[in-house]
């Protein structure tokens, strides 16, 4: 079958390998200055960047001010409350002045300084992919139409309307601060003050106790409101935690975070992508067709999840540090005793009314999303649910934001206090002076709509838009293959292998989660693939498989619960979870190697997959 293939077919499978690399390990092209100064001058004559400051000398950096000073939210670093949405936005063009030492960048002093570098990475190599596909006439426009419109009920713009409007609702929920708020109540709890002990003593929670219901509120909510929500929201949580807890190793605390998002983002269709794409290419309904068959072994695996994780971390100990580090080489992962956050839950809550309102809409839009999908021919498509209801939780942050920030009823308008907070939660002085009006560019109308509108911009600002960008490409390379003619010889090759019930299964579970995930540009990269082979007539038509209609089934399901436990494979990038998850992490101090993240990880997934994959293929026979 390969000796059929005709030189553009090579030229697409090259591409495709390449751009999943590159998806993987990004690179950065730096261009020369005869190129980069002309850009620089007609980014800033079209007014998308701020004009170059005037050469002055550069002062000495500020010290900072106490920390009472700038309004932190309990149970978050200032970075949470109120991120630069001019650097986001900025960062995200793609072409971009290189970063100062500290990650943030730096005023464009002159334009012959500045030296401007071609990010290839994952929000940037799948689209470059296809531009290059279709330069060299590799595919052709009907290729590139059927990866974004879709055909015979796979639509990758549904996919991508319900992502991200759900992640809206959800992150406008955390951005009130109902999650964490949440999250704090039930960590205090489980606190008790010891018995003859006196009124005034503190109230202690067993670590064991705590962790154990930490556990299962990751899992709870993961179910209900998807993995990126909870990696966005308890992974700040966590990082202020574990500081105020003593927990100085806090490895048992994040990954069992991870590992419980991401095991409940199986059961509901609206959890994740994958999910969406399986349900939608299938047909499947969402409560009989999709969730009767992955609730059960989603429950199962967190289940059998959790004792593995606490044996694990309170049977080993930290590994022994330099003597300078403030890590005591006692410390257990799970400590005996924990002093919970002195929060009231309360302060937590922001915007009560808001969490009120957006908890509400979520439940409603996952209502009717399961209501919908009880219509057949598909008359209702699921953007036709989630857009609105995005649109919904949008209008009503902007209505609620429609008074100036700060300002109650017959209050003037305040002077600034002179002092930003940045991206990494840094301090930085303004140095903009009052008199001077600031020339209107693009940097400069983003920064006057987050701070006239602050929490709503907060919101946009923390929505992994790199899906669009990434997941079309992906969707529109996927589809490549399948025109080049590769797809079908996957397809044959995996009708091979599939020989009956358990061998599909089981082959899938453990070759989607440690081999496709992290090398094909994330769970969601994978899971598209899968689709076009899994679709392939190849595939179908072949006679054991026609024969044994359990095959077909299995391989759906097994890849439904292996793209979501895939999310915790070897690589930071078989998910963007896990790019979302270490991201966080390093701004809140915790730098999480990606060895060590391969080492925990590894531990855990075959089992889990054993275990998912044993719950699908009993269902297979007996459902």
């Amino acid at each position: 079958m390969v000796a059929g293939l005709n030189a553009r077919s090579w030229v697409g499978l090259v591409v495709y390998f390449t751009v999943m690399g590159l998806v993987i390990r990004g690179i950065r092209i730096p261009l020369p200055f005869a190129i980069s100064r002309p850009l620089l001058r007609l980014a800033s004559l079209l007014r998308l960047i701020d004009p170059p400051a005037a050469p002055t000398p550069r002062p000495s950096a500020p010290s900072p001010p106490p920390p009472s000073t700038p309004p932190v939210v309990p149970g978050e670093s200032p970075s949470d409350s109120r991120p630069s949405l001019r650097s986001r936005s900025e960062s995200k063009i793609g072409l971009t002045p290189s970063a100062g030492a500290e990650g943030v960048e730096q005023p464009l002093e002159s334009p012959r300084e500045k030296r401007l570098s071609i990010p290839l990475d994952l929000r940037t190599a799948p689209v470059a992919g296809v531009v290059l596909l279709l330069i060299t006439t590799t595919i052709d426009g009907s290729v590139l139409r059927h990866g974004i419109v879709g055909e015979e009920g796979v639509r990758p713009y549904d996919v991508l309307v319900l992502f991200i409007s759900l992640a809206y609702i959800s992150t406008a929920l955390d951005s009130t601060g109902g999650l964490r708020a949440l999250a704090f109540y039930i960590s205090q709890k489980t606190a008790r003050r010891p018995k003859s002990s006196p009124p005034s003593a503190d109230k202690t929670a067993s670590g064991i106790t705590l962790f154990s219901t930490l556990y299962g509120f990751w899992f709870v909510a993961g179910v209900l409101v998807g993995n990126d929500p909870i990696v966005l929201s308890g992974t700040a949580f966590l990082g202020y935690f574990t500081r105020v807890t003593g927990i100085t190793v806090p490895t048992a605390w994040i990954f069992s975070q991870f590992m419980a998002a991401n095991v409940a983002s199986a059961a509901l269709v609206s959890s994740n992508p994958t999910n969406v794409l399986l349900a939608g290419a299938f047909e499947l309904n969402f409560l009989t067709g999709y969730t009767a068959y992955t609730l059960l072994p989603s429950v199962i695996t967190a289940l059998v999840a959790f004792p593995l994780l606490l044996f694990t971390f309170t049977t080993l100990k930290p590994p022994s540090r330099d003597s300078n580090d403030r890590t005591h080489p006692s410390q257990a992962y799970i400590p005996s005793q924990l002093l919970p956050p002195d929060v009231n839950p309360r302060s937590a809550l922001l915007d009560p009314s808001g969490a009120i309102f957006h908890s509400a809409l979520m439940g409603v839009t996952l209502a009717v999303l399961v209501g919908t999908s009880f219509v057949s021919g598909g008359k209702v498509e699921v953007y036709m649910v989630t857009a609105p209801a995005m649109a919904v939780a949008l209008v009503r942050d902007v209505w609620s934001e429609r008074k100036l920030p700060g300002l109650g009823k017959g209050e003037a308008p305040r002077e600034e206090s002179g002092i930003e907070l940045d991206e990494m939660g840094a301090v930085r002085e303004r140095r903009q002076e009052e008199n001077t009006p600031e020339r209107i560019t693009l940097p400069s109308i983003l920064r006057r709509l987050s701070k006239r509108f602050p929490t709503t911009s907060n919101t946009i600002s923390r929505l992994p838009l790199s899906l669009l960008p990434f997941a079309g490409g992906i969707f529109v390379l996927s589809r490549s293959l399948t025109s080049l003619g590769w797809t079908a010889i996957f397809a044959g090759w995996l009708a091979k292998i599939c020989i009956n019930p358990a061998a599909t299964v089981f082959f899938l579970g453990y070759f989607i989660a440690l081999v496709l995930c992290p090398l094909c540009g994330t769970n969601i990269g994978a899971t598209i693939l899968l689709v076009e082979i899994l679709r392939d007539s190849a595939f179908q038509t072949a006679p054991h498989v026609l024969a044994d209609p359990r095959i077909l089934k299995g391989a759906i399901f097994s890849t439904a619960l292996a793209s979501n436990l895939g999310a915790f494979s070897w690589t930071f990038s078989s998910s963007l979870a896990g790019l979302l998850w270490v991201s966080i992490l390093r701004q809140k101090g915790i730098f999480v190697k990606e060895r060590e993240f391969a080492g925990w990880n590894l531990l855990f997934l075959p089992v889990l997959s054993t275990v998912a994959s044993g719950i699908v293929l009993m269902e297979c026979y007996y459902f």
